[in-house]
């Protein structure tokens, strides 16, 4: 499945902090020895006096809100001291390898929609608790999500191959748990950025986790508190999913070397800013069919449109071998 799915990340094309970088962008596996823990900044006990905080198997399970608060308190420190940032070393190498001024010429911001004509989104066959879950069956009972006028979600959208460096301005990408489900069914990054999720459910505790990113525990995001947070250690792909009994709440995350990305939302639309004119190109990649669409597009100063339309045959997909995947 990551094989796959890293194929798909190169078949969007690389930025790599310049137009003629030869690595792809999802060149590199998510794994490393010296990856820092997932960190919650506050309150990581899920909610009940005996309630453990799950481990790796270098770490014993705490039981007890004191000493459950006290390792928990230990692994933060521990996340923190290793946290990878945008200004980290490692991250510079990366995203702007010839080590180049930020650009300050002009820029661009490409807007519009992704969406997809053809036959209906098949049901998964998954089951969803009933009454706590509300969102769930909504946001994973089909292979995608489509909204009103064809309107595609999930679909991850980049551009790339613009000359100079475009460098990523938010420290954080953010994703929310509502009624059993991810707010987003992609999510997309930049290597640099952490991942915060939070939990907005009032009662209802998730314990989640960044899966091909080496951890040593997995914190609780508890009701209405403050977001676990997580440093994927390199560009690349991974998983985000809830260690609690709920298989199905799961999102596929990627790692991306550049910061010209989006991911649309039920309506379709997508925005990204701060792009330097010029000639660029354009992708589209719907992760749950493993199709994508390509456009060579020439960014001018202000707003530029540009709408991308896929089309799924469920005939043919059912005909050809599928990595098992997320729903």
């Amino acid at each position: 499945m990551r094989a796959a799915c890293v194929a798909l990340l190169g078949a969007l094309g690389c930025q790599g902090g310049n137009a003629s970088s030869g690595a792809t962008a999802g060149s590199a596996t998510p794994a490393g020895s010296a990856a820092p823990v997932a960190t919650g900044s506050a309150a990581p006990v899920a909610a009940g006096s005996a309630a453990p905080v799950a481990t790796g198997s270098a770490a014993p399970a705490a039981v007890g809100s004191a000493s459950a608060g006290a390792a928990a308190s230990a692994q933060a420190g521990a996340g923190e001291a290793h946290a990878i940032t945008l200004t980290s070393e490692d991250v510079a190498k990366v995203m702007n390898p010839k080590r180049q001024a930020p650009y300050s010429g002009p820029t661009g911001t490409l807007r519009g929609r992704v969406t997809i004509k053809g036959d209906p989104p098949p049901d998964t066959g998954l089951s969803f608790p009933i009454g706590k879950c509300g969102e769930a069956a909504a946001t994973y009972g089909r292979l995608f999500r489509v909204g009103q006028q064809n309107g595609v979600a999930d679909a991850l959208v980049t551009v790339v191959n613009y000359s100079g460096y475009a460098p990523e301005r938010e420290e954080a990408e953010k994703v929310t748990i509502h009624g059993c489900a991810f707010s987003k069914r992609t999510v997309v990054m930049s290597y640099g950025q952490r991942l915060e999720v939070a939990n907005l459910d009032p009662l209802e505790p998730y314990m989640p986790n960044l899966e091909g990113a080496p951890f040593l525990a997995v914190l609780v995001a508890v009701p209405q508190g403050d977001p676990v947070k997580f440093y994927p250690p390199q560009p690349g792909y991974y998983h985000l999913v809830d260690k609690l009994p709920k298989p199905f709440l799961k999102a596929e995350v990627f790692v991306l070397k550049f910061a010209t990305h989006d991911v649309t939302g039920l309506d379709g639309k997508f925005e990204i800013k701060d792009i330097p004119v010029g000639k660029v190109l354009t992708a589209a990649l719907l992760p749950a069919i493993e199709q994508d669409v390509k456009r060579e597009i020439e960014i001018k100063e202000g707003d530029n449109t540009l709408d991308f339309e896929l089309n799924f045959d469920l005939k043919k997909y059912n005909e050809k071998p599928h990595t098992k995947r997320s729903p």
